[in-house]
């Protein structure tokens, strides 16, 4: 671990130097140099949160927090913000690979768990976080401030926006340990699904919470608007499906480009059209794993391209996270966090014991539904976005989303292993989801 350590000194140092040529660009360094500098960091520091027992995904938000505007400023808050457009790529390789580990022959005899837990564990929580936003009023000026129905109305969307899930976490944490069982097929079906129901909820709830703050409703714009987003981004996701089985029926080797500029088009394009690139995605990956044989392929392409965009993607989510912002709405974003916690954990025991599902699923699952990044994130900035008269409440689900993101994983990594699922001891040299299709 120490020649990773040094490493991982002398990269920075290398990056401080780079920077220091021009003080004038420290706010924001050029978008190679970060790029490089982020992949490099990130490898060594997952490497080092490996050697630690910890989930490699840990050490690459850690470096993200350690080198953002945040703490050392090595990243400028500019160059952080240009880093996104890695972001839409990555999560459409991780909705692809998400959409190519759910097989409907394996899955089918978990989907009574699976619809369960969705409701009992992740719709309950959504309903329980909002009640604790409503209790926490006095220490939310944001909310004390709004009347009874803007307060549940504000409450509802708050719920929804932190009871995200992170299928980027569970895909990582699962591929860097080659889990396979129940539990690990349970928790990819129910992050899948709960996050379309996060998405569909949460623009219901925006729509009605927006009619309350103005006083008017447009329900027909409303419905039309995420009928769109739903149903046009799976004919999307199928349409982009469908191109991907043609290429990898028709060519046998070296399709990680392909793979990646699809991914690209879904994500650039959808966003443009106002299409979800995750939908989509996952849509494209589900149509290769159950109408082809090439679902194995698929993902080991992908496991072939991922790395570098897997290292910047967490990586920016750390630097992201705001360690000033933690301290100021610190009580009631740790009392989120534990009422979170609580209704993810125990939904899914008592959701597990309605479907009769095996009692290791009702152990273990929960702990996979408690990681945030991607998606949580982006809710918390359309929220702010969509309610710009509750700006400051996006510091209270950020850090509620820091808190998940750092914490969470580890947690989820143990529960794992002690599930019987997860191998350890192998040291698998590179970033978790490069052995991905292997598991």
């Amino acid at each position: 671990m120490s020649s990773r350590l040094v490493m991982l000194a002398l990269i920075g140092s290398f990056m401080w130097a780079a920077r220091s040529f021009d003080p004038q660009t420290t706010a924001s360094a050029g978008l190679t140099l970060a790029l490089g500098f982020v992949m490099l960091a990130s490898f060594f520091s997952g490497q080092i949160a490996g050697s630690l027992g910890l989930p490699k995904l840990t050490g690459y938000l850690a470096i993200g927090v350690i080198a953002g505007p945040g703490v050392l400023g090595l990243l400028g808050t500019g160059t952080v913000e240009r880093m996104q457009l890695v972001n839409g790529v990555a999560i459409s390789l991780i909705a692809l690979t998400a959409g190519g580990e759910l097989s409907f022959r394996r899955t089918r005899p978990l989907l009574r768990s699976i619809a369960w837990i969705t409701l009992i564990a992740v719709v309950g929580t959504t309903l329980l976080l909002a009640g604790a936003v409503l209790l926490l009023r006095p220490l939310l000026p944001f909310v004390a401030s709004l009347d009874t129905s803007e307060a549940l109305s504000a409450a509802l969307v708050l719920g929804i926006v932190l009871a995200a899930q992170s299928p980027a976490v569970v895909i990582a944490v699962r591929s860097e340990l080659r889990a396979d069982g129940p539990v690990t097929r349970t928790l990819l079906g129910v992050v899948v699904v709960a996050d379309l129901v996060i998405i569909v909820l949460f623009a219901l709830g925006s729509a009605v919470a927006r009619a309350t703050f103005d006083g008017e409703a447009d329900a027909i714009g409303t419905l039309a608007t995420l009928a769109w987003e739903l149903f046009g981004s799976m004919g999307a996701g199928l349409v982009a499906g469908g191109v991907l089985l043609l290429y990898l029926s028709r060519v046998r080797g070296g399709a990680s480009l392909f793979v990646v500029g699809l991914c690209i088009v879904i994500a650039e394009v959808g966003t443009e059209l106002r299409l979800d690139p995750l939908i989509a995605a996952l849509t494209a990956g589900v149509l290769v794993e159950n109408a082809s044989d090439e679902g194995h392929r698929l993902l080991e392409e992908i496991a072939g391209a991922s790395l570098p965009l897997y290292l910047v993607f967490f990586a920016v989510a750390g630097a992201n996270i705001h360690l000033d912002t933690l301290a100021t709405v610190g009580v009631p974003a740790v009392v989120l966090v534990a009422v979170r916690a609580v209704g993810l954990l125990g939904g899914t025991r008592l959701a597990t014991g309605v479907a009769g599902g095996p009692p290791v699923v009702g152990r273990y699952v929960g702990f996979g539904l408690l990681p945030q990044a991607g998606l949580a994130i982006a809710l918390s900035l359309l929220f702010a976005r969509t309610f710009p008269e509750l700006r400051e409440a996006a510091a209270l689900t950020m850090a509620v989303v820091a808190i998940n993101e750092l914490v969470a994983p580890v947690f989820f990594r143990r529960a794992l292993i002690r599930s019987g699922e997860g191998r350890v001891g192998d040291d698998l040299g590179v970033d978790p989801t490069v052995d991905a299709a292997e598991s």
